[in-house]
């Protein structure tokens, strides 16, 4: 089979597009044709080593989430069959033309969503899930703050949000960023580059603040968001940002918020990941949630995916696809 695969850490070094031995699935895995596979931040901070669970061995298959077709299946494996439509976390790497599902998280993907907008669900909405609901437990009636809405995890986290209830702001960097995050459901959206967050934020709640925050840039803006949060509000960390060095974390406004502050990963949250399936799927059958791909690449055009990805300068997905 085909696979795009890492030979060096470093953004210097290209990926390169291989014929590897097909995979085949291990118990309790599915083994899938790629339809497509999703392509997150997340890989490209393993890439450069930067990742917090980077540190495997060399060469490797990047990726973690696909869509596709069940062509295989590995012992112990029933509530599956050749033929269906899934997605679902991949074992082994995702960009390649035969991947590892681990069945016990997942899941047929409904009509009328197609492979490439499959491979834009595991990651963000999971993300988004346990940042809201797992740890947050945002709840009707609140006031969420989205930062960085305009991304594959905001996209999910404000819709989220706003089907359970929650007034839902949203922070992003340029008109079209906005529209977008109007588009999947924020009430308010916030220019951060023109606009102090925080201020605003008080100013919208009648001085109150923000009962949750998804935070993408913790570096960057775990000091605002203390301003910006209500006491007894809850603060989730999901992602560093860009920025160098560790954050200032202002204890007194902690201490005076009576605020939580959780950081969050994917590793940890897989014990919960049938759960989490479970909630979601009903919301995917009813055809509730959006999943906007912005740019799909071809497995010879990985390295320009990375690119974007690194960028910032996309809306909701990016996929990777054989062809």
């Amino acid at each position: 089979m085909k696979a795009v695969r890492v030979h060096q850490l470093g953004l210097d070094v290209p990926m390169h597009l291989d014929e590897v031995e097909d995979a085949r699935p291990g118990p309790g895995e599915l083994l899938v044709k790629l339809g497509a596979a999703g392509v997150n931040p997340s890989d490209v901070a393993t890439r450069m080593g930067t990742h917090v669970h980077a540190g495997g061995g060399l060469p490797y298959i990047p990726g973690l989430e696909a869509a596709g077709e069940v062509v295989g299946l590995g012992e112990g494996v029933k509530e599956f069959r050749a033929g269906q439509r899934v997605f679902g976390r991949c074992a082994g790497g995702s960009y390649a033309e035969l991947v590892r599902m681990d069945a016990g998280t997942a899941a047929v993907l409904p009509e009328p969503y197609s492979y490439r907008e499959g491979a834009g669900i595991t990651l963000p909405f999971r993300t988004a899930w346990n940042a809201l609901f797992f740890k947050a437990h945002a709840g009707p009636g609140e006031t969420v703050l989205v930062q960085g809405g305009a991304g594959g995890v905001g996209m999910a986290a404000i819709q989220l949000a706003k089907l359970t209830g929650c007034r839902v702001f949203a922070t992003a960097s340029s008109d079209e960023k906005a529209a977008f995050c109007r588009d999947m459901g924020a009430d308010v959206v916030i220019n951060y580059r023109t606009e102090d967050f925080a201020a605003r934020c008080k100013e919208l709640t009648g001085g109150r603040g923000v009962e949750v925050i998804v935070e993408v840039s913790g570096r960057e803006n775990l000091g605002k968001d203390l301003d910006a949060l209500c006491v007894n509000g809850r603060i989730v960390v999901m992602a560093a940002g860009r920025g160098e060095g560790a954050a200032a974390l202002p204890v007194p406004a902690l201490m005076t918020k009576d605020a939580q502050v959780f950081g969050i990963t994917g590793v940890n949250l897989v014990p919960r990941m049938p759960e989490y399936v479970r909630r979601l799927v009903p919301l995917l059958r009813q055809n509730r949630l959006k999943i906007y791909v912005d740019r799909a690449f071809s497995f010879a055009d990985a390295e320009a995916a990375h690119a974007l990805a690194r960028s910032g300068d996309f809306l909701g997905k990016i996929v990777l696809v054989p062809a």
